[in-house]
């Protein structure tokens, strides 16, 4: 019994390793390949101190020591924690107060409440589980998230063809593309933008040697129909919480990640907004990031950033603006953003229809997000056509 139980723990953490490869690998949409795995293991809890539970009324405590797990169970988590498992060859992560079940009554994996984001290996078996209190079938895509609730079951299908059983119906949902089911009989079917490609950093340790060091440049390639993109960042892979999120008009932005004292990993998305149906597209696969240095853990110095308007010049009904401002920082000029080269100077033109006394707001935001805000003002004497 003794051999057994080792052998069931080197097998586990064998599995564990192959997982944390996939977590931290940087590739578009691979997984490790997992071996055959039809159990369940519990293998991360994020935040440290959150619980997972075995009864909805959260009073018998499930934890990663746990190794003999019933082949008939339920677990639960609380509302600020995320967990992660391994079961059927595929990683799970169910976010906060996501619950599953295990076994009983369909003998497999049972998505039964909450949000869950997957990733299967790269061979050719596919998975199947159950999806809501009244199970749907779910044939997996090998990278997808699934959100059930009451009124809906919603299927991202990110890499890879997923399907859903409905009324006796096989309903295929191809590769990015968003099927909704609500409450009742009718659904519907959205297509995705594409994830952005090549992002960076996609992991990258950083030293911290200046104060400066600590700002980070995230980029990625425009991906064609989309009118801008979501960036977010997370405090682990599991996604408990979110550090940032910002809606970004262009294909890069800087940060200043020192401001998160608490943290020295970060990790990171960024998915495409469609100019069509204002819906998210497929995210790229999480970025890291790792602040390492003698100034970690020191606070950030956090000032306005510095923005000089050197000239602002009227002809006809256009105003040809000139200034300077930190390269690192994002301006807004009327709320439209404006790009600023490498030596920290920029040039923009205004065009009015009417005439008269006009206002001009320039807002220049730091990595650190804080901002300067300057106005100016210029008399217009020629009508636009």
């Amino acid at each position: 019994m003794r051999t057994i139980r080792i052998g069931f723990v080197v097998a586990v953490l064998v599995l564990a390793a192959g997982a944390l490869l996939w977590l931290n690998q940087t590739g578009e949409t691979k997984a490790v390949d997992l071996p055959g795995f039809s159990h369940f293991q519990l293998t991360r809890i994020a935040p440290q101190r959150g619980k997972v539970y075995f009864d909805k009324e959260m009073t018998r405590e499930a934890d990663l020591s746990t190794l003999d797990w019933p082949q008939n169970f339920e677990l639960f988590a609380d509302p600020q924690t995320a967990f992660e498992f391994l079961c059927s060859g595929a990683m799970f992560v169910a976010l906060p107060g996501s619950s599953i079940r295990v076994g009983f009554p369909y003998n497999r994996l049972l998505l039964r409440n909450g949000d869950f984001n997957w990733a299967l290996s790269s061979g050719d078996d596919r998975v199947e589980v159950g999806a809501g209190d009244k199970p749907l079938s779910l044939l997996l895509p090998l990278r997808g998230r699934l959100k059930v609730s009451l009124d809906e079951i919603v299927l991202w299908a990110y890499s890879g063809e997923g399907s859903l059983k409905v009324d006796g119906e096989t309903i295929s949902v191809p590769e990015h593309a968003r099927f909704t089911r609500f409450r009742g009989t009718r659904s519907r079917m959205d297509d995705l933008l594409p994830p952005p490609q090549n992002y960076k950093p996609r992991r990258a340790v950083i030293p911290l040697r200046e104060p400066n060091d600590s700002v980070v440049r995230f980029t990625w390639q425009r991906v064609d129909g989309a009118d801008g993109y979501v960036f977010r960042i997370f405090p682990s892979m599991l996604r408990e919480g979110i550090l940032m999120e910002r809606f970004i008009p262009g294909n890069q932005l800087n940060v200043e990640l020192m401001v998160f004292q608490e943290y020295d990993d970060f990790f990171w998305d960024v998915s495409a907004i469609s100019q069509q149906n204002k819906m998210e597209g497929v995210p790229t696969p999480t970025g890291h990031v790792r602040l390492e240095g003698s100034l970690l853990g020191r606070k950030s110095v956090t000032r306005p950033p510095q923005l000089t308007i050197t000239s602002l010049t009227v002809g006809g009904n256009i105003v040809l603006i000139k200034g300077e401002a930190e390269s690192s920082s994002q301006l807004f000029i009327n709320s439209a953003p404006v790009k600023i080269d490498m030596d920290g100077k920029f040039i923009h033109t205004m065009t009015y229809r009417t005439i008269g006394l006009k206002t001009i707001e320039f807002r220049l935001v730091s990595p650190s997000e804080t901002e300067t805000v300057v106005t100016r003002q210029v008399t217009i004497f020629e009508e636009g056509i």
